[in-house]
């Protein structure tokens, strides 16, 4: 990919957010030095925690565990049988509201899940069975069969058309969400080694599908011109995020986290690197999520140190690095799966962690944590961590 300096990567950034002045930039980049605090936790998974999503409205997210559960949760809401513990020496986060938990039809650990735009259908992973599950009334619709390795990553698009699954067995298989089929509708097989990534891109000039895999290349399949494009990030692709930079014309942001202990901002249509993000967060034996937040102020990743890394946007420099381990020192099991709020106004700071100690947190800015301590009645000025 070309690389391109620090003027093209503002210019970007003013399509990114909408904003024109350098006067306006400059306000985001003093705000992105607001610190995150860790505001809650969530608590029922015994194990694990392989991966943490939110609805699109930003309202719920989804957690996907080693106990062979899906569970749906208001990560804005406290859990009314949570009581404090002052007494206690020991770190006491308030729980947020559990909703639902979806167990049938796993009968492996869950690896991935996905949730569609009108939070109507949950896709998740069982080994190597895609489970399509009625978010309502929890009922299992589907149990799709036909990858040869663990599904690594799903994905559903827009009203749930089709669901998508992503495989150690280096094939992305799209499967059809309106027919009674079992069988794939179609198999990508272009790459040579492990899925890591699938997304799909819906805008006005039509539809796309991005994939990144361990072999280091992103892939986007242009599904109304028949066309596939691919980009080489120079070192295997372990996680990756979107974002569009301008309404419904198919101009996106795409951040990839690799296993070299680099994330690369892309520009989508061009190829062009704006920005690398390195130093803050340890890579190299897992794979890591990262995201870019809605009010496009940090990149952020996990951590195989079991901390979450907020990236500055704009200067790519470590603006916060926190714990998520469950308190200090060395821990053993990283925090890999990431989460941010897709949505832009209230809550737009909040960032999911997970971690493999089954640590679940919710971390907050001072005003999303005012904001969530006054809607819960808390003590704001508490904080548990």
């Amino acid at each position: 990919m070309s690389s391109t300096g620090p003027n093209y990567a503002r210019k970007f950034l003013f399509r990114a957010s909408g904003r024109e002045t350098e006067k306006k930039v400059n306000n985001m980049m003093s705000g992105s030095r607001r610190s995150h605090i860790c505001t809650a936790s969530l608590v029922g998974h015994d194990g694990p925690v392989h991966s943490i999503r939110f609805t699109a409205d930003g309202k719920y997210c989804l957690t996907a565990g080693q106990d062979r559960s899906v569970r749906l949760w208001n990560p804005t809401k406290i859990d009314p049988a949570f009581h404090s513990n002052s007494s206690s020496s020991s770190i006491n986060l308030p729980h947020v509201l559990p909703i639902q938990t979806y167990k049938d039809g796993h009968t492996h650990p869950v690896h991935a899940v996905s949730i569609d735009d009108k939070s109507t259908t949950i896709v998740s992973a069982s080994d190597r069975a895609l489970i399509v599950t009625d978010a309502v009334t929890s009922r299992v619709k589907y149990r799709l069969h036909g990858h040869t390795g663990r599904i690594n990553t799903v994905c559903v698009s827009d009203n749930a058309e089709c669901f998508l699954s992503g495989s150690y067995d280096s094939t992305v298989k799209i499967w059809d969400g309106r027919s009674r089929s079992r069988e794939p509708i179609q198999t990508l097989n272009d790459a040579s080694d492990s899925i890591t990534s699938v997304l799909t891109l819906q805008h006005r000039g039509g539809a796309e599908i991005l994939t990144t895999s361990v072999d280091g290349f992103i892939r986007t399949y242009d599904l109304r011109m028949g066309r596939i494009s691919k980009d080489n990030a120079g070192s295997p692709i372990i996680g990756c995020d979107i974002t569009s930079i301008s309404d419904d014309d198919g101009k996106y942001c795409i951040a990839t986290s690799c296993l070299n202990g680099d994330i690369y901002l892309f520009e989508k249509n061009t190829g062009s690197l704006l920005k690398k993000y390195t130093g803050g967060h340890k890579a190299g034996n897992y794979g890591l999520d990262c995201c870019i937040m809605s009010n496009d102020l940090h990149v952020v990743s996990g951590s195989e140190d079991g901390c979450v890394v907020f990236y500055d946007l704009v200067s790519g420099k470590v603006a916060q690095k926190v714990d998520a381990k469950g308190g200090g020192g060395e821990n053993e099991h990283p925090t890999c799966s990431i989460a941010c709020c897709p949505k832009k106004g209230i809550w737009e700071s909040m960032v999911l962690s997970a971690s493999y100690d089954g640590q679940v947190l919710v971390w907050c800015d001072s005003t999303d944590h005012a904001q969530w301590s006054q809607v819960n009645n808390l003590d704001a000025s508490a904080t548990f961590y």
